[in-house]
């Protein structure tokens, strides 16, 4: 993996112990359990690491299991995010003004490869519009994307976002669902109250 930093460090401090001290292993895209913290040794192996985490919490089902299973013996390391997205504004059960220009915020992100676009919908997920993403920065960072919406009608309402990735991947309505719960992705919604 090459370094990803595309800007010098303007000030450099000490690493906080809570956050790993005396050094972090940053893994960018992958979730943070493949982040180490608190490195003090580096061990090259030819196979995936069997440790008691590695192999019984880190991990997710190879296949699709039904809900309330438990973990099969066949599993897979948890690795790569999924393509995902977040409203960020306006909050959950906000009151807005129907008489208003609504400019709905969020962030999208994906643990390899990149944000191709991101996808609105005001009609609980029967048509899509596809908001504005801001210019690409880092490889790994979030992806800003805004969405302009004047409200049509008073009352309660809800934006669902969905995000694609440069691989045709998207976020889907309803996620598949693994009993440790890792990489949740499903279509995030925020409903809000349009008021006169």
């Amino acid at each position: 993996m090459s370094p990803v930093w595309s800007q010098p460090l303007r000030s450099v401090a000490a690493l906080p112990k809570v956050h790993g001290y005396p050094l972090r292993l940053v893994v960018p895209g992958w979730v943070g359990s493949a982040s180490i913290k608190w490195v003090h040794t580096l061990n090259v192996l030819n196979a995936p690491f069997k440790g008691t985490y590695m192999t019984s919490s880190y991990v997710m089902p190879k296949w699709p299991v039904e809900p309330s299973q438990k973990m099969p013996p066949d599993t897979v390391s948890a690795e790569a995010w999924p393509v995902k997205s977040m409203i960020t504004y306006p909050a959950p059960n906000a009151r807005i003004k129907g008489s208003q220009r609504l400019t709905l915020r969020g962030r999208a992100w994906v643990g390899e490869g990149a944000i191709e676009r991101v996808e609105i919908s005001v009609d609980e997920g029967i048509t899509w519009q596809r908001a504005r993403l801001a210019s690409r920065g880092d490889r790994y960072a979030w992806r800003t994307f805004t969405f302009d919406y004047q409200p049509e009608r008073f009352g309660r309402m809800t934006f669902l976002a969905r995000a694609w990735d440069d691989r045709g991947n998207a976020q889907p309505m309803v996620p598949a669902w693994n009993p440790l719960g890792y990489f949740w992705n499903g279509v995030h919604r925020v409903g809000v109250m349009v008021e006169v």
